[in-house]
């Protein structure tokens, strides 16, 4: 049976189409980013997630030794590799990771081992290097996803709101970086220096060997810092639902 050329054409071009199709699905530009991501991967493993507090017989875990950390890492190493869509999944769970983290540590610190110290206790005053470590991955890992998505238009679909879920990242994907990185900003701002207000850890450990904890001092601006974080985010949730309704509702809109 004779094939014509025009036929031949057609075939080649769908084929083309289709293998063009599946390396933009496995090719990823790489920048500086994602080496970012792997330092700050590193420096989470090889850092402590919680200090040493004897008198409430919480030792120093590093990353290496906790299970919250292995999720981040892999959540946050297969990002950089695998498809878009699913690295929006990964980093959305990443963040779940280290929220319920800083859950449990809100709670621990309520428990009779700590509250029966005279000392006011904090999520923050447990919280190692590491645990901020995979924060700032996370951070710069959506950077690296929001800035190949729009380098690919990629059309706005579910990723626009778990990526909402990181604070700024849902507005950098619907209208530019600028407006997200502010919200973004505030809220990374708001929450460092609500940890600064923590003593340092080598305090906890230098008191912690003679079974006594650092003198007692106002939590009050810690609060007030970690309420303004938790606000910035919720702002942002709230510009970013305005900013995508207005683009649903403008006239050229898909």
């Amino acid at each position: 049976m004779a094939v014509s050329p025009a036929a031949v054409e057609e075939v080649v071009a769908a084929a083309a189409g289709r293998l063009r199709a599946l390396g933009s699905l496995g090719h990823r530009s790489r920048t500086v980013l994602d080496l970012l991501v792997v330092v700050s991967v590193i420096a989470s493993l090889l850092s402590p997630w919680t200090v040493s507090i004897a008198p409430a017989h919480l030792s120093e875990t590093f990353g290496y030794e906790s299970p919250a950390c292995w999720l981040a890492t892999v959540g946050l190493i297969s990002a950089l590799v695998l498809d878009l869509r699913i690295s929006v999944v990964l980093l959305a769970l990443t963040e779940a990771v280290l929220a319920v983290w800083f859950a449990w540590a809100m709670w621990v610190v309520t428990t009779p081992r700590f509250t029966a110290l005279p000392f006011p206790f904090m999520a923050t005053d447990l919280m190692g290097p590491g645990w901020y470590a995979a924060a700032i991955g996370l951070l710069v890992a959506a950077a690296a996803l929001v800035r190949e998505l729009r380098r690919r238009s990629a059309p706005l679909r579910e990723d626009v709101w778990l990526l909402t879920a990181i604070p700024g990242f849902g507005l950098m994907r619907l209208d530019g970086w600028l407006r997200g990185a502010v919200w973004a900003g505030l809220f990374s701002v708001a929450f460092y220096f609500a940890s600064t207000d923590s003593p340092d850890s080598t305090q906890f450990a230098d008191y912690g060997r003679t079974g006594n904890v650092p003198p007692a001092f106002p939590r009050g601006a810690e609060w007030v810092l970690l309420a303004a974080a938790a606000l910035f985010w919720l702002a942002g949730v709230g510009v970013t639902v305005w900013q995508w309704r207005k683009l649903q509702s403008a006239p050229n809109s898909d």
